[in-house]
């Protein structure tokens, strides 16, 4: 049996907890709803709900994912504290003012060459301080709640964006981060743009679903295997493509154990790994060899793992509309041909 186990998301991340021994909620206290992939969703980008923006004399307020009001005096010195969000600052045209990020930061390389602050779930005060930041963006991810504290406490605006894991969820989060950065023009040019390739790759599917059975892992060598739910990116990502995710019958919702007999029984035909776990267990053959039930399931034995950058996979960011496409085609690769 597959005890669904709460890992502290409702979003996309690119690296799960320990799961505690907790069902459904989240440690917010919120449930997750699967997300609704049937139509066209272009108006999201225009019309979502986002962090309403305050022009002062002395920079601009904004009501955060919080519902706190928060004073931006300066976005000249910003630190992300996710790798999403980082890839957000980035691809808004603001990489320059990005002076050092966190470990999930993996895309773009100029992301990735910065100094780094710990893990956004892990953080400490003293090395973000370090780099005088005069705004911090985050998801609900980022913690400790105290490190957090102590940031405000001494006076640097932090911001906290909507991380949602839906078809919807990556123009939120961008009109968010662009509130956040005083440039929400540019949030509702990018957010559009992004929601209109996520739209134009789910109309691509809508007459031809492949039906495949997907599952997919996160694993770090022996040490953490476990199979995620709908609180992950992947989850809508596998619906929209018009693939099954397993893990709404095995009732996770955020993550689990990978147990024998819970693969045997989901018997998926594709497997899904983010690259950084997949080569952790030494590819392929690894991943069949530490987790032996595996090469029993229809994605066992015909090898039918794929495997993608863990801030894309995961990540629900600007490039989530063209990761869908990819998604969509190396499915129909995967599926079973008519006769």
């Amino acid at each position: 049996m597959l005890v669904a186990a709460a890992c502290g998301s409702n979003g996309s991340v690119a690296t799960p907890d320990t799961p505690v021994t907790v069902v459904a909620p989240d440690a917010t206290g919120a449930t997750t709803t699967a997300p609704t992939t049937t139509g066209p969703t272009a108006t999201a980008a225009t019309s979502a709900t986002t962090a309403a923006r305050v022009v002062s004399p002395n920079g601009h307020a904004v009501i955060d994912d919080r519902g706190a009001e928060v004073h931006v005096a300066s976005t000249e010195r910003v630190i992300p504290l996710d790798g999403d969000v980082a890839e957000i600052v980035y691809a808004l045209g603001l990489g320059d003012r990005v002076v050092a990020t966190d470990l999930s930061a993996t895309y773009p390389p100029a992301a990735d060459a910065l100094p780094q602050i710990g893990y956004q779930r892990a953080l400490v005060a003293e090395p973000i301080l370090a780099f005088e930041p005069t705004l911090l963006i985050a998801t609900d991810l980022a913690g400790p709640p105290e490190t957090l504290d102590d940031l405000e406490r001494v006076g640097v605006p932090l911001v906290v964006v909507p991380d949602e894991a839906t078809p919807t969820g990556a123009a939120e989060k961008i009109l968010a981060v662009a509130e956040a950065l005083g440039v929400p023009d540019r949030g509702r040019t990018l957010a559009e743009r992004v929601q209109g390739e996520i739209d134009a790759a789910i109309d691509t599917v809508a007459d031809a679903p492949t039906g495949l059975r997907v599952a997919t892992l996160y694993v770090r060598g022996s040490g953490t295997q476990l199979v995620l739910g709908e609180a992950y990116a992947s989850h809508w990502l596998i619906e929209a493509a018009g693939a099954i995710d397993v893990a709404d019958e095995l009732g996770v919702v955020e993550s689990a154990p990978i147990t024998d007999e819970a693969m045997l029984v989901a018997a998926p035909d594709v497997l899904l790994v983010p690259a950084s776990g997949l080569e952790s267990v030494g590819g392929v053959t690894g991943l069949l060899d530490a987790l032996p039930a595996l090469a029993r399931t229809p994605a066992g034995v015909a090898g039918a793992v794929l495997s993608y950058d863990d801030q894309l996979m995961l990540g629900n960011g600007p490039r989530a509309g063209s990761f869908l496409a990819t998604l969509i085609a190396d499915l129909r690769d995967r599926a079973p041909t008519e006769s």
